[in-house]
């Protein structure tokens, strides 16, 4: 009998203590989340900059090649499709992830069109391929290092066991990695 009053008595203050602690970690995990979040925001910022003439160049090398027939033709019209993409996101300034996915789709798609450009025997010895190369050539922004290393501190914050539930219960979504991969 003793035993029983005590256990009604211990699993409701158990109860209040573990919601207790999640209340105190969620608002403790806040702070840390938000400043995380805030260095990705700027890093990307940075790299946003230099992205938009490595953007240009793609699309210099996409209109080059646009009046080639054959298979390249479906990858200028993904550029185009891509590069518009890119473009809305900047001026209604789309969500970070948003504009990361975008550049991501632009890279891939970028890699594939030099790599087409390159293969297509109507493309031998002329000038589009001039800037195709210029594009194949460009070095990936040095920003990308910073925006790295921000969005894996960032992921390292948002996926810490105690902060999961966090993160998601206050919004904070996770940010793709940057992916330059092909390039130069």
């Amino acid at each position: 009998m003793h035993f029983l009053r005590l256990l009604r008595i211990f699993i409701p203050v158990l109860v209040i203590a573990a919601i207790a602690a999640g209340v105190i970690i969620v608002l403790s995990s806040r702070s840390e989340l938000q400043s995380s979040r805030r260095q990705v925001n700027v890093a990307w910022t940075q790299l946003q900059g230099q992205l938009d003439p490595r953007y240009d160049k793609l699309k210099a090398a996409d209109d080059a090649v646009r009046s080639t027939p054959g298979p390249l033709h479906k990858i200028v019209e993904q550029v185009d499709s891509a590069i518009t993409n890119w473009r809305d996101l900047q001026t209604n300034g789309g969500s970070v992830s948003s504009q990361v996915t975008a550049a991501n789709k632009l890279e891939a798609l970028g890699r594939r069109l030099v790599q087409a450009a390159r293969a297509a025997p109507r493309l031998r010895g002329k000038p589009a391929l001039a800037s195709v190369d210029e594009f194949a050539s460009s070095a990936p922004p040095g920003a990308a290092t910073a925006f790295e290393h921000a969005v894996s501190q960032y992921e390292r914050e948002r996926n810490r066991p105690a902060r999961r539930l966090a993160a998601s219960i206050l919004g904070y979504k996770s940010v793709p990695a940057y992916d330059a991969s092909g390039s130069s």
